[in-house]
């Protein structure tokens, strides 16, 4: 059926030749496809057209045509003519321009209320300074008492990461894991082995009341003289030795007792990463 609107028409290499590339880059920078931008512009040079005529024009596939013109009809930045066949013509660039303004400006104003209100909150409460609870302990008594004391508290589970451990230690640590056991907790070690700060039988009597992963440590040197007990991700216990030097005297040693939840749960992340990687006892 010929077409009213069927004319001479500049053809598409002619169009976009006479576009500023600039003009091009931004269309494509604001969010239109190639296919838009084609559209848009040969309804600008050429007026009104029909899907068929802007198919051939600007070489969209016939297929894509529709849902090109159905876009940017959604935008505002056409519109279509009732009658067979049905005819586009673009709106004119000023009016679109002052609606995506008003449109960008109302997703400025959204975006910005929600960065002032809320993620500022959030943020200046993570910068807020943290009061937690921290007790040192010193001498070996003392630091014994307080793993026991952590590890009897726990109602969940109870992770040890272990790379000093005498015999002296033992009777007491078996016996608050026993108990935490008997209540249901997960009572887990990970043991960072070298003969020089880990007595392998006392590590074998531990066993007994707790799963036990080991990490082969030949080289002293590597050895970090560090245990930690962490406790339902609440609390942790680090033990310090004052002496490296004599890593058997159960005096000489220092321990700090945190009550806070978020280091507590980095505590439980490393164990959980050296436990996947230990092999385990029993």
């Amino acid at each position: 059926m010929f077409s009213p609107y069927l004319q001479k028409k500049v053809d598409t290499a002619q169009v976009m030749s006479r576009v500023d590339e600039n003009i091009h880059r931004v269309l494509k920078d604001h969010g239109l496809t190639e296919y838009e931008i084609k559209t848009y512009l040969k309804l600008i040079f050429d007026g009104p057209a029909t899907p068929y005529e802007i198919s051939e024009s600007v070489k969209i596939p016939y297929a894509r045509v529709y849902g090109t013109l159905e876009e940017l009809e959604k935008r505002k930045w056409i519109r279509a003519r009732p009658g067979r066949p049905v005819i586009y013509e673009a709106n004119p660039p000023r009016s679109v321009a002052e609606l995506e303004l008003d449109q960008k400006r109302s997703e400025m104003e959204s975006f910005t209320g929600l960065m002032r209100r809320d993620l500022q909150g959030i943020y200046e409460r993570r910068e807020t300074v943290k009061h937690i609870s921290l007790w040192v302990v010193h001498g070996g008594d003392k630091v014994s008492e307080k793993y026991n004391e952590l590890i009897s508290q726990a109602k969940s589970r109870a992770y040890l990461q272990l790379t000093t451990l005498i015999p002296q230690e033992v009777d007491d640590l078996r016996a608050s894991m026993k108990f935490a056991r008997e209540h249901g907790v997960s009572v887990k070690i990970v043991s960072f082995t070298n003969p020089r700060f880990i007595d392998a039988k006392s590590l074998s009597v531990l066993a007994e009341e707790a799963e036990v992963g080991v990490i082969e440590e030949p080289n002293p040197d590597s050895v970090r003289p560090m245990n930690i007990c962490s406790v339902d991700g609440r609390e942790a216990l680090l033990t310090f030795l004052w002496n490296l030097d004599s890593p058997s005297d159960p005096g000489a040693r220092i321990a700090f007792r945190l009550a806070d939840e978020e280091f507590a749960g980095v505590v439980e992340r490393y164990f959980e990463y050296y436990w996947l990687r230990s092999k385990k006892l029993g």
